[in-house]
């Protein structure tokens, strides 16, 4: 099941990059499977968020370009509550010092009623006394994301999360047997091809 939750984290990775992109951000990745790993690493901790992300900031009057960049890791969990209960305090303080900015977003096949798929923690105003929560992605008003984008991507989640979950659960199509050598190799006709050779 481990790899099952390996392909729908990359997946969901996937699909928010998907989202961000369509959102008018520029989206690079940093994470482990990225060439910059080891120019980001901002201490001694070996995490690093999955994508860096840019948006030009609107502004009058000013010839110079600014851009709005933040940091997003991205994290499949079958059951939000429990992971925030269980593992998410552990996981944000570990993270929390270095990239205070970090947005953490959690994609879910098996969001609770009324709940988004697609759920977000800001470290901004993260403080570790206080309940660990989540927003709805399009709720996050920072982020700029229609609520419609992410309703059509929430379809797309469970439609192919349940193909793969329904995969996993099938028995093991029986296989044909391997075929047996013979001991003498026989020659092979080929036909079809003009012997015109040189």
């Amino acid at each position: 099941m481990d790899r099952l939750r390996s392909l729908k984290g990359r997946i969901g990775e996937a699909f928010v990059e998907s989202i961000l992109r369509r959102a008018g951000y520029k989206v690079s990745r940093i994470g482990r499977e990225s060439q910059v790993q080891q120019m980001l690493r901002t201490g001694i901790s070996e995490f690093l968020p999955d994508f860096l992300i840019w948006k030009q900031v609107d502004r009058t009057g000013g010839a110079a370009s600014l851009n709005r960049v933040l940091t997003v890791e991205v994290k499949y969990r079958y059951d939000i509550p429990d992971f925030l209960r269980r593992y998410g305090g552990e996981f944000l303080l570990d993270v929390a010092e270095q990239w205070p900015d970090l947005y953490v977003i959690l994609v879910t096949d098996n969001p609770e009623p009324t709940r988004s798929c697609f759920q977000a923690i800001d470290l901004r105003g993260y403080r570790p006394d206080a309940p660990l929560t989540t927003a709805d992605l399009h709720d996050l008003p920072v982020l700029d994301i229609y609520r419609s984008t992410v309703e059509e991507y929430e379809g797309l989640v469970k439609q192919v999360f349940s193909l793969l979950g329904s995969h996993a659960r099938s028995p093991e199509l029986p296989q044909k047997p391997p075929a047996k050598m013979s001991p003498e190799p026989r020659p092979i006709r080929i036909t079809g091809i003009q012997e015109s050779w040189p």
